[in-house]
């Protein structure tokens, strides 16, 4: 097992919206949360553990086992799903220049507010749906998946620990399985500059997938 200890992304915002704005339901919230943990440490695995083409991911790759014969092949759709994020946030956003800017500024934790949150939710959960459909194509893909599934069975829950205005995380993933196949270090300062924002986006925004981000912009119905 691989203990994860940290920061939870955009803790300290996410601790004024439940702490401070919530006082009375945060750690319900906080409990109801765990609704989504699954997905997430199934997540957290492909990207840490059970990458099967870079030694750090993104999360991403399982969708492209059994199709992508290279690292340097699935890298190359990695950085046109990132690049094809930020066109389309300029083509929808042509005429806000701000929310681009403050889209920018969630992406790198540098400032965010639930709308910029909600955008990167939406653009991810659009990402995921359309990349399901290589599971359905691929058998590899579907196993891969499965076996990720079934490894996070089991697990020990995400625990949270409220410190100084932030939230922390504890988590453990199962490395058992790592794999053997040598896998690509992916260096952002060796990439062309015009694909490092694109990699950025690829590498980040599976973070706009974690419990807590998705149990406050998706509380449950009384």
């Amino acid at each position: 097992m691989r203990r994860i200890e940290g920061e939870v992304p955009f803790g300290d915002s996410l601790w004024w919206w439940l702490v401070q704005l919530e006082p009375d339901d945060s750690s319900r919230r906080v409990e109801e949360a765990r609704r989504f943990d699954r997905p997430y440490l199934a997540w957290e695995s492909v990207r840490l553990v059970r990458n099967p083409y870079f030694v750090k991911g993104t999360g991403f790759e399982g969708y492209w086992v059994g199709q992508s014969r290279s690292a340097e092949e699935v890298l190359d759709e990695l950085l046109q799903i990132g690049q094809f994020t930020l066109d389309s946030h300029l083509r929808l956003y042509r005429y806000q220049p701000r929310f681009r800017r403050r889209l920018t500024q969630a992406l790198y934790e540098e400032e965010v507010d639930r709308k910029s949150l909600q955008e990167w939710s939406n653009t991810l959960g659009a990402l995921l749906a359309r990349l399901r459909c290589n599971v359905y194509r691929s058998t590899p893909a579907d196993l891969f998946r499965r076996e990720t599934y079934r490894q996070v069975e089991g697990l020990p829950p995400i625990r949270y620990r409220k410190l100084s205005g932030d939230f922390h995380q504890i988590y453990e993933i199962r490395d058992a399985d790592s794999p053997t196949a040598a896998r690509l270090q992916v260096d952002p300062q060796q990439l062309p500059p015009h694909h490092r924002d694109a990699w950025a986006v690829a590498e980040a925004i599976g973070k706009f997938g974690h419990p807590l981000v998705r149990s406050v912009l998706h509380p449950p119905r009384p």
